[in-house]
């Protein structure tokens, strides 16, 4: 008896946990939902400072050498983001529903530099990062320290923020092409369509008459891990824009180009599969005058044994053009295995 009446009392117990987690889980929801959207620019940064003069000084030269870096692959210099500033005293209610928030605090009595980072604290989707630091000295120290985790912080908040307006339009039916033929999901906003379709192969475009944008999937069986260095993932990719995207002249087709900026890869974290590789760069049109910036992610699908490249790109001559790759980044980055 004593046993049965323990075992009911742990379940009793269990039970009870339960139900707290849930109506936690659910006032978290409630709460997310309740918050204001979130308002600013795509690629802003408002940074918030203790006075002005912080600005112009150590802190502030540090916080422009890291968040204003060069963006990759563009024909035209944009940094990686546009930074705004104010001091707290004018930090009123509508400025804390900045979509990428940094708070300044210098403070003698801290012993070192303690970096925080929020999500959704004011508004939705929102990231608010504040660093305390003893002196501006510390600050000016410390900060390229945390800049990579700052900037893909940022960068996450973006990208949840983009996915959050192409969301409710993307059930269309180039979704339904996408999960035919490579067994994923993906958020495709309004406005794309299927341009090409074969074997192993898709190439979806957006044609407005300012700009435009295209996403270009490409499958084959995998067989080992050399495939995701830069040189295959270059020649795979080459061989099939050469067959399957031609440009508007005679003999002319697209083509990652090596020679004006070179392209770069790098590992990345919290894509749907365990093993990333990103690489940006710029493409070309061989035999023709057009070209632009692009972004790639090479991935396996275990449940296939594939290896997926999907290619985002822009073409808009002479205009600004990071703020559409990132549109395309996000889009990439929605990509999900189909459980069927």
């Amino acid at each position: 008896m004593r046993i049965t009446m323990k075992i009911y009392g742990l379940l009793g117990l269990f039970v009870l946990l339960l139900s707290i987690i849930s109506l936690s889980s659910c006032d978290s929801n409630k709460k997310r939902s309740e918050l204001p959207r979130s308002i600013g620019n795509t690629s802003e940064v408002l940074i918030v400072l203790q006075n002005e003069q912080q600005w112009d000084n150590l802190i502030g030269q540090s916080i422009k050498s890291q968040l204003e870096l060069e963006y990759y692959g563009l024909s035209q210099v944009e940094p990686i983001f546009d930074l705004a500033h104010i001091t707290i005293n004018n930090f009123s209610d509508m400025f804390k529903k900045h979509r990428n928030i940094l708070i300044i605090n210098i403070d003698k009595n801290s012993t070192s530099t303690k970096v925080e980072s929020y999500k959704d604290n004011w508004a939705g989707p929102q990231r608010v990062i504040k660093i305390t630091s003893p002196s501006a000295t510390s600050f000016a120290d410390d900060f390229p320290k945390y800049a990579d985790g700052i900037i893909k912080d940022y960068n996450e908040a973006e990208r949840s923020r983009i996915l959050s307006v192409f969301r409710p339009g993307s059930k269309n039916k180039v979704l339904n092409e996408v999960r035919k033929a490579f067994n994923l999901d993906i958020i495709i906003p309004q406005g794309f369509y299927v341009a090409k379709t074969e074997p192993g192969f898709m190439w979806i475009r957006k044609e407005v008459t300012d700009y435009s944008q295209g996403i270009i999937i490409i499958s084959e069986p995998y067989v080992d891990e050399k495939q995701f260095s830069l040189n295959s993932i270059v020649a795979r990719t080459n061989r099939d824009l050469k067959q399957s995207v031609p440009g508007e002249s005679e003999g002319s087709y697209m083509a990652i180009d090596s020679e004006f900026i070179s392209p770069v890869t790098k590992q990345v974290e919290n894509f749907t599969s365990e093993y990333t590789i990103e690489m940006r760069g710029v493409w070309s049109v061989e035999n023709d005058f057009m070209g632009g910036p692009f972004v790639s992610y090479t991935f396996v699908d275990p449940g296939k044994n594939r290896i997926n490249t999907i290619v985002g790109y822009v073409y808009h001559p002479n205009k600004k053009k990071r703020n559409l790759l990132r549109q395309l980044e996000a889009i990439i980055y929605s990509v999900e295995f189909r459980n069927l």
